[in-house]
């Protein structure tokens, strides 16, 4: 159900729902977030490897990534900051609250679904790309190719659905003689 028509009450409701997921966010969801993240990663790496490995560590007041890697038989790790990769869900996720208010609860939850799978899909791939980044060639030219690309990503899903739900389009009235 349609519970917001009007465009400025739409775009104050998405900067207020935007401004309380970012207050959020801050407050502790992005290590929440993160924290799954890994988790999710670490489990999909034990499946093919033993010792490749990510740990989500605070370290002088910055967060960040320790990744921990084999290469020819030597183990080593090295840091890397999850800022460019986790923040672009600060645009993401009150993008989809703000589709449950506009749209039919079906096209929102099927954008939820969609647009958050292929957000957290693209971020596991980048982060198994980076345990191998020092080994292939391949692996180092795709991770620096996404590496700054998370914003880009975030705004092509939701001009995605702002083209399959045109919620911010004006509604043409039509006159009958």
């Amino acid at each position: 159900m349609v519970i917001i028509s009007s465009i400025r009450n739409k775009i104050l409701l998405l900067l207020l729902i935007s401004v309380l997921f970012f207050f959020a966010w801050q407050a502790g969801l992005e290590t929440v977030y993160t924290k799954v993240l890994v988790s999710t990663t670490n489990f999909t790496l034990s499946i093919v490897n033993d010792y490749d490995h990510f740990e989500y560590e605070k370290m002088n007041e910055l967060y960040q990534f320790r990744v921990f890697i084999e290469v020819d038989g030597r183990k080593g790790n090295f840091v890397h900051e999850p800022g460019s990769m986790t923040q672009p869900l600060i645009t993401i996720i009150p993008w989809q609250i703000f589709l449950f208010f506009v749209l039919k609860r079906k096209s929102a939850l099927i954008s939820l679904g969609t647009n958050i799978g292929i957000f957290f899909l693209i971020q596991i791939i980048f982060l198994i790309l980076l345990t191998n980044y020092y080994t292939s060639e391949v692996q180092q030219y795709i991770f620096m190719m996404i590496d700054d690309s998370f914003n880009i990503i975030a705004l092509i899903l939701i001009l995605k659905d702002n083209m399959l739900y045109p919620v911010f389009r004006k509604r043409v009235v039509t006159v009958r003689k």
